[in-house]
């Protein structure tokens, strides 16, 4: 398959206010990398990334992203295009235009899922169901999103 790992997944590799979600985030990068599934991340998870205040952390997210066979996809026009079309449907809010681009990263690139911890604006049954009628609308095919737990069950 071909995974597609949203900002959120590194994240959550060094939150310690989110225990459950944190060793579930550890248990998924050990899981990867015995794992023949094809992953593919984006200049923007980067971008976001940069943006952690904190330096240490910021280094640590870096690194544990940068040491996956992850194939790092550049932000593309068509990209913008997309997430500004799920924006324009009212599938995702304008303020968060970056989960926009991330579905659309893995619309546009034909993933398999999107693995994300996002529960509000892509994990979500509402959310998942929109974006693949757009998708759907513009000539692509559907997408599935799940959290990295859900990943590893499939």
């Amino acid at each position: 398959m071909k995974l597609y790992l949203e900002t959120t997944v590194p994240n959550f590799l060094f939150a310690d206010d989110a225990p459950e979600k944190q060793s579930a985030t550890v248990a998924f990068f050990e899981w990867l990398k015995t794992s023949s599934d094809e992953l593919f991340t984006s200049e923007l998870v980067f971008t976001e990334l940069e943006q952690t205040p904190e330096q240490s952390l910021r280094e640590k997210l870096i690194t544990a992203l940068s040491n996956l066979d992850c194939v790092v996809l550049p932000l593309t026009r068509e990209a913008i295009g997309f997430s500004t079309r799920l924006v324009a449907e009212g599938v995702i809010p304008i303020r968060y235009q970056d989960d926009a681009v991330h579905a659309a990263f893995c619309v546009l690139h034909e993933m398999d899922v999107l693995v994300t911890w996002n529960m509000k604006h892509l994990v979500n049954p509402r959310k998942i169901e929109a974006i693949n009628l757009a998708a759907m609308r513009a000539g692509y095919r559907p997408i599935r999103i799940h959290t990295p737990e859900e990943v590893m069950m499939i």
